[in-house]
């Protein structure tokens, strides 16, 4: 028998799913992004079709190698990013849904772009430069015109950098009322797929949650009835329930070492363990939820099912480990669903069992082995995905490893 709020939940996203328009964006293939027509920051945005269906308007398709990974770091990059024993990368990687052609990346210390779908990238000459932070997923962006950027702040009385010019400057902003002098950053921004003003976080190492509801500016804790005890370092996503209303209060959460991957339906009142997904974990510093229509992948571990992929078809109510095979960061496109496994661990590779790279066609039944190239041998810190119209594209940044990318044939 259903407890009361398991109950709920399931009768809103039936609710939720039975009208009003599919809409979606970059934060469900990687942390983070809205797309958006160009209107005033401080103004609901609209969102754009989902970009896995659409050309880019503003770019030439992407040139590159084709159906193989593709090492794409940039010179421009400081080599100690990758090598030694705090070469843990350069930082969490978005793609701007506005202008799919462009990704950014950063976090450690700078922030680099690209404009032709992850194959060169600059470092921008930002004002001021967001220092350096501990690597969750720190970097967040909305796809107005300019690009709106939020950069996770280092600790002290305000917690957010932010851009509305793409990157080229920014304000420190972001004050969490309940705690004025955290210790502890911001570690895992991300953006409601419907409202540039909505955001929500985790913490570095602490066992908390918050949200925004004025675009970074100002921030308040989250709780909730059924909230796990134990996790930390958390990781929320929004889940797209086809509806602006419930998509702002359905979330699922994910933490490292306890707790248990739970999901609320009501803005964090009251959460739930998923069923077949009960006690799941992520890896240090990485996790991702990726979402295609109703069916949510995620990857994780200690699980009272194990290790694995595992996968729900009715918007996270219930899950089902399609993959024994261990995974940090799912991914996909219309034909094939990815995973690939990494954790912040610096100078790794396949002495601690490289990547675990997999993947399924569609639905995401049947896994199988991936080809890397000898040189990638650690998984991402997380994942961008993009399309030129005529091809899907990856661009991961992997922890200690570099950029690499790989276009769909």
């Amino acid at each position: 028998m259903k407890r009361p709020i398991e109950l709920v939940f399931c009768l809103l996203l039936i609710s939720a799913c039975g009208s009003g328009s599919k809409s979606s964006n970059g934060a469900r293939q990687a942390a983070g992004a809205v797309s958006s027509v160009a209107q005033p920051i401080n103004e609901p945005q609209p969102v754009l079709q989902p970009i896995v269906e659409r050309p880019a308007p503003d770019a030439q398709h992407a040139s590159g190698k084709v159906g193989e990974w593709e090492n794409v770091t940039s010179p421009e990059m400081d080599p100690a990013l990758f090598r030694g024993p705090s070469g843990f990368g350069v930082g969490s990687i978005v793609t701007d849904p506005g202008h799919p052609s462009d990704l950014y990346v950063g976090g450690y210390g700078a922030i680099f772009k690209s404009s032709d779908f992850g194959l060169t990238w600059r470092k921008l000459a930002s004002k001021p430069n967001p220092p350096s932070q501990a690597l969750g997923h720190v970097l967040a962006l909305a796809g107005t015109t300019p690009a709106t950027i939020w950069v996770a702040a280092a600790n002290g009385p305000k917690h957010v950098y932010k851009s509305i010019d793409a990157g080229l400057s920014f304000k420190l902003t972001g004050t969490l009322a309940e705690n004025p002098t955290l210790d502890g950053g911001f570690y895992s921004l991300i953006l409601d797929p419907y409202d540039n003003q909505h955001l929500l976080t985790g913490f570095h190492e602490m066992d908390k949650l918050a949200e925004s509801t004025d675009g970074g500016e100002t921030w308040h804790y989250l709780g909730g009835a059924g909230w796990p005890s134990g996790g930390k370092s958390w990781f929320p996503y929004f889940i797209d329930t086809g509806k602006a209303d419930t998509t702002a209060k359905t979330w699922f959460a994910i933490a490292q070492d306890g707790g248990s991957a739970i999901i609320t339906a009501d803005g964090g009142k009251n959460w739930v363990k998923p069923k077949g997904i009960e006690n799941l974990q992520h890896p240090h510093g990485t996790a991702g939820l990726y979402q295609n229509g109703k069916s949510l992948f995620v990857a994780g571990m200690q699980s009272n099912n194990g290790d694995g992929v595992f996968r729900s078809t009715n918007l996270g109510v219930n899950w089902t480990r399609v993959s024994e095979t261990r995974g940090g960061i799912v991914w996909g496109s219309p034909k094939t669903v990815y995973a690939m496994w990494g954790w912040a661990c610096a100078s790794c590779g396949l002495n601690e069992g490289g990547p675990a790279y997999q993947t399924s066609p569609r639905p995401g039944d049947t896994w199988k082995k991936g080809t890397l190239p000898s040189g990638l041998v650690w998984g991402p810190n997380s994942l961008a995905t993009t399309t030129d119209g005529t091809h899907h594209i990856f661009v991961g940044s992997m922890w200690a490893n570099g950029l690499w990318r790989y276009v769909e044939p």
